[in-house]
């Protein structure tokens, strides 16, 4: 079987991007796994679709975080706003071993999505051994939409690149930002002249991305095309937290 997950990297969205592409999610009767990043209203929505939304966080261990100085803060305050969290991809990726240990430490999350590997076939999860008795289930994701503005060939295509991956024991994790869906965003511009005009996303309200949003192909086509032809793709969509307990892999730890 082909499975397709549909995740979200929050990145500080403003709640009507986020809404947005849940009630586009909810509509396709589509499941997704939504990375949160923020204390929000929208949390509360996403909760309202229990059977479609798994919540997951995204933890930010950068220099100058607003989740915390150390690892150990940053994990406490996703795990404040979004306590049932089990699974996670890191903001920009950023990982080590240390980190890891302390997120299996300090936490009930047991699944990673944090490792992007552009087009890699053949996917399969990784148990990674840690300390004290832990480990953590990690999957690769195979497509981001902020990193296809910088590919020669970018895919925009959605149910084009389902096809391309198999029908057959494979695993698709893709990875979408609300407001590049908000913008249908297919390069980097129109999204940093929006920042640079209005500052704090969080911020933005959706008159004042109107005039930056994409008609080209691009993150919300990519999308929208893929739910449009989900019927007739050979692919099951489910959250990451379920593939991870069709594989037996949710009890790592």
């Amino acid at each position: 079987m082909h499975n397709v997950v549909l995740t979200v990297d929050v990145d500080w969205a403003p709640d009507w991007a986020m809404k947005q592409l849940l009630d586009v999610l909810v509509e396709a009767e589509t499941p997704s796994t939504w990375f949160v990043t923020h204390e929000s209203p929208m949390l509360d929505v996403l909760r309202e679709h229990p059977t479609l939304v798994e919540i997951g966080v995204h933890p930010n261990f950068l220099p100058g975080s607003s989740h915390g100085e150390s690892p150990e803060e940053v994990i406490s305050e996703c795990l404040r706003f979004a306590p049932e969290a089990r699974t996670m991809r890191t903001h920009c990726l950023v990982q080590s071993t240390p980190i890891l240990q302390t997120v299996v430490d300090a936490s009930p999350i047991s699944v990673d999505a944090s490792v992007y590997l552009r087009d890699l076939s053949g996917v399969s999860p990784s148990t990674l051994p840690l300390d004290h008795g832990r480990s953590l289930t990690r999957f690769a994701y195979v497509w981001e939409d902020d990193l296809e503005f910088f590919a020669e060939q970018p895919r925009w295509d959605g149910p084009r690149f389902i096809t391309d991956r198999g029908t057959s024991d494979e695993i698709t994790i893709i990875d979408v930002h609300p407001i590049h869906f908000a913008l249908n965003s297919a390069s980097v511009g129109p999204y940093e002249r929006l920042k640079a005009a209005l500052g704090n996303m969080r911020n933005v309200t959706e008159a004042d991305a109107a005039e930056f949003r994409g008609t080209a192909p691009g993150a919300r086509t990519f999308i929208q095309s893929m739910l449009e032809a989900k019927n007739t793709l050979d692919a099951e969509f489910t959250t990451l937290w379920s593939l991870a307990e069709s594989k037996r892999l949710t009890d790592a730890r």
